[in-house]
């Protein structure tokens, strides 16, 4: 999986928070926790549309492996991700998007890159597919956002469960984020 997978995907464990809710977010310590494999694969697999951006932060697209949902942008929302799944059974559940390689914060602009370049999506959803292979045989597939959501349906919804939750970009809190997340998954 490093090697295939470690510069596009990730897994849901983080550091801790020390000083504000955002803090450690981009630490890597985890990494190296005694039993972390035991950790891995829930059965779940958290999908994002695609990288939104580096932000100019070196430690993301691709040069250090399982980075990425891991950003140390001050503007990131990835620890309200982190909020949500800690101390759950969604904790270790892979990570990764949909579409690999294109940086674009807009979702509207991948949307439209997507409907002029439909190649695109067939060889991301084969990519996908082999990529999430390697993980449990038949995964829940968790759609981070609407437009996730409706792609993963659309072209894998015949093969997998597929639920969607509120991206964690979205304008709400950390604590509400949580709550709407759990109760979505909690229902599976």
């Amino acid at each position: 999986m490093k090697s295939r997978y470690g510069q596009v995907g990730s897994w849901a464990v983080w550091d801790m928070p020390d000083t504000t809710p955002k803090s450690n977010t981009s630490g890597m310590e985890w990494l190296s926790a005694p039993n972390l494999l035991d950790s891995l694969d829930t059965g779940f697999v958290f999908v994002g549309l695609n990288w939104s951006s580096t932000h100019g932060d070196q430690t993301q697209g691709g040069t250090i492996d399982w980075v990425n949902f891991h950003s140390s942008y001050s503007r990131q929302q990835d620890y309200k991700l982190r909020f949500a799944l800690t101390g759950t059974k969604y904790w270790g559940s892979y990570i990764t998007d949909f579409i690999k390689l294109y940086a674009e914060v807009d979702s509207s602009k991948v949307m439209q890159y997507l409907r002029q370049n439909p190649a695109v999506i067939t060889e991301n959803t084969i990519s996908f597919e082999e990529e999430i292979g390697h993980l449990h045989s038949n995964p829940v597939l968790v759609a981070m956002g609407g437009e996730t959501y409706r792609l993963l349906q659309k072209n894998l919804g015949h093969k997998y469960q597929v639920t969607k939750i509120k991206h964690y970009s979205s304008y709400i809190g950390k604590e509400k984020y949580r709550e709407e997340v759990l109760e979505v998954l909690d229902a599976i």
